[in-house]
């Protein structure tokens, strides 16, 4: 039964301050080979600083570890080619995890911000970056929210639009972009039971075939059948 352990750090210092675990990185470079040594084999970067700072951190982790998978949570945004970037350095150990951000006021000035909204942008978003992670030559895009002309990336990661995507959501819009896109599927926290119920339920939804089920749950609430819903496929 396969099972991956991922770091998910806090915050440091005490529940009131906003120092975040990477604050230090040369305090952080020590925990992460810590982290790598005792037998974890991804770490999350989420820093509430937002997507550039990310894209730093991720950098920084990645040439800190060898075998350490770096987490980089992201949001529909700007279409660049630092991801690709990143994992071309990495030897691909970088993967995505999405996020559903809400779009920006200008935005808002031309068209209904909604949820259904919010994750059609995230659906063309991870269908621009595929193709430019994918695409042997240079290709215009015109869609809702994203105009792209001569798009491409010389210098593709190792794994092309194979890159690892994790995604998760309740809403049926959530589960069926999930379903198009999600190689993981970050299920809510809740009890081993709970848990095996969502995953039951968003294999339905979106099909097995598309998705890891990523289970979170306090370690004292996992038992044998915890696990076991996680490891499904």
């Amino acid at each position: 039964m396969p099972i991956e352990f991922t770091h998910v750090p806090g915050k440091t210092r005490p529940a009131d301050s906003i120092v975040t675990f990477f604050y230090d990185f040369a305090e952080t470079a020590t925990k992460l080979s810590l982290i790598e040594d005792i037998g974890f084999q991804k770490i999350v970067v989420d820093d509430p600083a937002g997507l550039l700072t990310n894209l730093d951190i991720a950098a920084r982790a990645l040439s800190r570890t060898s075998s350490l998978e770096v987490v980089l949570t992201h949001w529909a945004g700007v279409i660049e080619p630092t991801v690709a970037a990143l994992d071309v350095r990495s030897g691909g150990r970088l993967s995505l995890r999405m996020l559903s951000e809400p779009l920006s006021d200008d935005d808002a000035e031309t068209r209904p911000v909604g949820h259904m909204v919010v994750w059609q942008r995230i659906d063309e978003y991870l269908v621009l970056l595929k193709r430019l992670w994918s695409n042997d030559r240079p290709f215009d895009h015109e869609g809702a929210f994203y105009s792209v002309k001569s798009g491409y990336v010389p210098r593709k990661g190792p794994h092309g639009a194979d890159m690892t995507i994790r995604m998760g959501g309740q809403s049926g819009t959530a589960l069926r972009v999930a379903g198009r896109h999600a190689d993981v599927f970050e299920l809510t926290p809740g009890s081993p039971g709970e848990i095996r119920q969502l995953g039951e339920a968003n294999e339905l939804a979106v099909g097995l075939q598309r998705f890891h089920a990523l289970c979170v749950a306090p370690w004292h609430q996992c038992d044998a059948r915890c696990w076991a819903s996680c490891s499904r496929r």
